[in-house]
């Protein structure tokens, strides 16, 4: 199973892209594939048209939507920012196709730099999830003081956080396991 990544900080020395890292590594280890899609290299404008009527699409979206399009699950990692999510992945999932997302495992990361880990975001974040037909893991990994728990490697440094990675990741994994296994079995119909 192929997993993508949405780490969505675009900001200069952001530390949420940490835990993209780690999450990588860690569903790289169970054996299946996964890849970031870092907002921050994209560099997309501001939403002025959908990829698909777009006349001039900019550089890199349709490589970003093949991505999409080409993963069996994904999960979006957003800073909490105001009581919600980067600007930068509403704008990224808005110029692609609801079906690009749809009926596909969807897992929410949240990350601060303080101590509450960013449940209004995380919340904010389920809304987007559903608002693309994604199915949504009940679950959420909040990350509270980020600088605490991961180094700039993405490598786990607070030993006690690791519990909290492994039930998300493994409620996420058994969940996008499931959703693909009833895809395959309705294309074999």
């Amino acid at each position: 199973m192929h997993i993508s990544i949405l780490s969505s900080s675009t900001r200069i020395d952001r530390l949420s892209h940490r835990v993209a890292l780690a999450l990588e590594k860690a569903i790289i280890e169970r054996g299946h594939t996964a890849r970031i899609l870092d907002l921050a290299s994209y560099k997309f404008p501001i939403m002025e048209e959908v990829l698909h009527r777009h006349p001039k699409p900019p550089a890199g979206l349709a490589d970003f939507s093949e991505a999409i399009r080409q993963s069996d699950a994904h999960i979006f990692l957003s800073p909490e920012y105001n009581g919600s999510y980067t600007a930068a992945l509403k704008n990224a999932v808005d110029y692609l196709k609801e079906s690009e997302f749809a009926r596909k495992a969807i897992g929410v990361v949240s990350v601060t730099s303080g101590p509450m880990g960013g449940m209004r975001g995380a919340i904010s974040m389920q809304q987007l999830v559903l608002g693309v037909s994604g199915f949504a893991l009940p679950q959420m990994l909040l990350v509270p003081q980020v600088s605490q728990k991961f180094d700039e490697q993405g490598n786990l440094l607070d030993p006690a956080f690791q519990s909290k990675t492994d039930f998300f990741l493994n409620n996420f994994i058994w969940l996008a396991e499931a959703v693909s296994e009833k895809k395959k079995s309705n294309t074999a119909e």
